[in-house]
């Protein structure tokens, strides 16, 4: 059964908060311009490795947003800086640590390069968990509607259609504490980790990569071909 794009989003920036749009073309990197950008650590004991949300939540309250091939950046004050040397430099100072940008597509991401989330899952987790679960904390490209709770799961190693774009399943995507981080305030609530192993084996959605490139919208269906 397909089910339909309720939202779509842009993470410029490796760990920071993303854009939400309308539209997006699907690339063979993910979606275009998605994770394109990543701070790399300096750091004696982690250099070359990427400096992430893991590392610091404090990076989830700046929120990143693609202007033609420029990256703007609003900071926790709610001022536009652009993602240039000035801000790595400052950013770095607020961190402690000394951090370069990397700007290079496909290569940023923890998997593979498209992730969904069904909201019908999500919302059987916020009943499990007993409060409510802002989706926002999974992080995804794409969140599903229309479908049974789980149903993504028997997508696994089938392909799919996402509006133009044509999709194949590879895997679920295994979480990390940064689900237990509140989008807004980055307050840890370390239980909900807990209850997604008890559920459902520490997963929550599926990773995709995309076999034909193709573009995506609102409203648009998702689902086995």
């Amino acid at each position: 059964m397909a089910g339909s794009i309720a939202e779509i989003w842009r993470y410029p920036v490796k760990s920071m908060a993303g854009e939400r749009l309308e539209s997006a073309r699907l690339t063979e990197t993910g979606l275009e311009g998605d994770r394109r950008w990543a701070f790399v650590d300096g750091t004696p004991n982690r250099a070359g490795k990427l400096f992430t949300n893991t590392q610091d939540p404090r990076l989830m309250r700046y929120g990143a947003r693609l202007t033609g091939d420029r990256v703007e950046v609003v900071t926790r004050a709610g001022e536009t800086r652009s993602l240039d040397d000035r801000f790595v430099a400052e950013l770095a100072e607020e961190v402690s640590r000394p951090l370069t940008l990397r700007d290079q597509a496909g290569i940023n991401f923890d998997d593979s390069h498209l992730l969904v989330v069904n909201l019908a899952t999500v919302a059987a987790f916020a009943l499990e968990a007993g409060i409510p679960i802002d989706r926002r904390r999974f992080r995804a490209n794409l969140y599903v509607d229309g479908l049974e709770s789980e149903e993504e799961a028997g997508w696994l190693d089938r392909r799919i259609r996402a509006g133009s774009a044509v999709l194949d399943v590879v895997k679920r995507c295994e979480r990390c504490v940064v689900i237990t981080r509140d989008p807004e305030t980055t307050i840890s609530t370390p239980e909900l980790l807990r209850v997604l192993t008890q559920t459902s084996e520490t997963c929550m959605g599926v990773y995709c990569q995309v076999v034909t490139p193709g573009d995506v919208a609102i409203g648009e269906l998702i689902g086995p071909e």
